[in-house]
């Protein structure tokens, strides 16, 4: 599981869609953040490949002063399927230490609320709204999922070879434009900036040799289990194994000559 902040980037924003966020020279930097936790249950596929469903849960939120516009959704969601690659291990260096990029493409469920900064009117939201008999907005209901795509940066530690803790900061881009409830006149990037910390543990699940029938191994079938010491004692008292000729005691050959 793991736990950390993110922040948002897009439309309503301060950052104005640079390249980064926010920095620690903007108001938004500090205030348009939102605790978010997650976890993930993986295999590792190869010694450097671990395939994962990764979960992420929290808020997100984002102040355009220019505009006078903010924004915040309820808790949203992201499901998605994700590809570990650790360098080192592909690099064959024997350490405890793993750096990696993680990508990956799932769903990102939310629902969003826009309102004027000067006037607290709220004046979108997305993507449906309670509305009073008198056209009064109430609440912003329902949950809208779209496709998301992270793409995040990690490094981890591992202190014993199950216990891993690891530090990863990526985006994950949502493709729908109402993630911030604004519709911008032209095209735009959208998403969430998550920065994390967590631990993970490695559970063997390899089943013991010999409790299941449908796990035995070679060496499970090439055991003795008998038949072989019981056919060739078969085959001592009988005809098998001197090409077919009858077998006579040394007596009985020496009564024969006699």
């Amino acid at each position: 599981m793991s736990i950390g902040v993110n922040s948002f980037y897009g439309d309503v924003n301060d950052n104005t869609n640079k390249i980064f966020p926010a920095t620690p020279f903007q108001r938004s930097f500090y205030q348009d953040r939102h605790f978010v936790v997650g976890g993930y249950f993986g295999k590792r596929m190869t010694p450097f490949w671990t395939l994962a469903l990764d979960i992420k849960a929290g808020r997100v939120s984002g102040t355009d002063k220019y505009n006078n516009l903010a924004f915040r959704t309820s808790w949203n969601t992201e499901v998605v399927i994700s590809n570990t690659f650790d360098v080192l291990s592909m690099a064959n260096l024997e350490t405890n230490w793993s750096l990696y990029p993680k990508i990956g493409f799932g769903v990102y469920a939310f629902r969003s609320t826009l309102w004027q900064t000067l006037t607290n009117e709220t004046v979108g939201y997305f993507p449906d709204a309670l509305v009073a008999d008198d056209g009064t907005f109430l609440k912003t209901t329902g949950y809208r999922c779209a496709f998301a795509m992270p793409i995040m940066l990690g490094v981890g530690f591992r202190p014993i070879p199950e216990l891993r803790v690891f530090f990863e900061t990526g985006i994950t881009w949502v493709a729908n434009d109402f993630l911030d409830a604004y519709a911008s006149p032209k095209p735009s990037f959208e998403g969430v900036w998550n920065t994390m910390i967590g631990v993970s543990y490695e559970f063997d699940f390899t089943p013991r040799r010999g409790a299941n029938p449908r796990y035995a191994t070679a060496n499970d079938a090439l055991k003795d289990d008998g038949v072989t010491r019981k056919y060739k004692k078969m085959r001592n008292r009988s005809n098998l194994g001197n090409g077919g000729h009858p077998k006579f005691s040394k007596s009985s050959a020496m009564k024969k000559h006699r």
